[in-house]
């Protein structure tokens, strides 16, 4: 059996260096991206590259640590509130359609579109919750690794001034991202599962690739995305038994 699978979380000792793992693992997954957008760049294969890449990526992932241990499994029953305590999760990734869908886009390209954004929303959630969330948490509190955690997420769309971003566009995508980072390490906190975050994650990225970015609903759009984050932060909250959060 792998060494890490053999440690990962079964040792106080490891914890240290299982953060710092996971913050390389990070590290390696922004280089990827940059990386993956530049072949694909260089040889007219566009997003297809990256998508392929984090596919292979995420395979590493799954190969070096075992799913359970990154929470890559069903929500926690006790924790589980019905169908209905999901529908802000399924409002947050439509929402977005509501600006239409963008009509320059080829059948090709909104089928790389799924491809790429169904890998990195498995991978980003297996590295900031499964990974980073748990890391901080076994080294302080649930509360502190759902902000740094958060943060983390919000502040790794950084990478995007790559992409092309302007500062405006760049600062309100990180103050959203940031939002809804915080509001999925509250919910992993609550379900000891990255599943649902997983295909939130896939489906509102998916929503913001193939749908019209340049309409003047997008200030809106975005004001609504983070309202409603922050108003389902605060519903997980209330509804958290403390038994599942740990304090000290």
């Amino acid at each position: 059996m792998n060494i890490v699978k053999k440690e990962m979380y079964m040792n106080p000792t490891n914890d240290k260096k299982i953060l710092r793992r996971s913050l390389l693992w990070i590290l390696v997954y922004i280089a990827l991206v940059n990386i993956g957008d530049e072949i694909g760049r260089q040889t007219g294969l566009g997003s297809l590259v990256t998508a392929l890449v984090l596919l292979c990526f995420s395979g590493i992932l799954l190969k070096t640590y075992r799913a359970q241990d990154l929470l890559l499994k069903l929500p926690e029953r006790k924790a589980c509130k019905g169908v209905w305590f999901y529908i802000p999760l399924l409002v947050l990734a439509l929402i977005q359609w509501f600006a239409g869908l963008e009509t320059s886009l080829l059948l090709s390209d909104i089928l790389v579109a799924a491809l790429l954004m169904l890998a990195v929303g498995v991978v980003e959630e297996v590295l900031f919750r499964g990974l980073l969330f748990q890391a901080i948490e076994k080294n302080s509190t649930t509360k502190r690794a759902v902000i740094i955690s958060g943060i983390t997420f919000g502040f790794g769309h950084v990478v995007n001034l790559l992409r092309g971003y302007g500062a405006v566009e760049l600062s309100s995508q990180i103050v959203v991202a940031i939002a809804v980072g915080i509001m999925l390490s509250l919910l992993v906190a609550m379900t000891r599962s990255i599943v649902p975050g997983a295909i939130f994650h896939a489906l509102f990225n998916f929503s913001g690739t193939v749908t019209n970015q340049a309409t003047e609903l997008q200030a809106m759009l975005l004001l609504a995305i983070l309202i409603i984050s922050v108003a389902y932060s605060f519903v997980i909250i209330r509804t958290t038994p403390k038994r599942m959060v740990k304090v000290a």
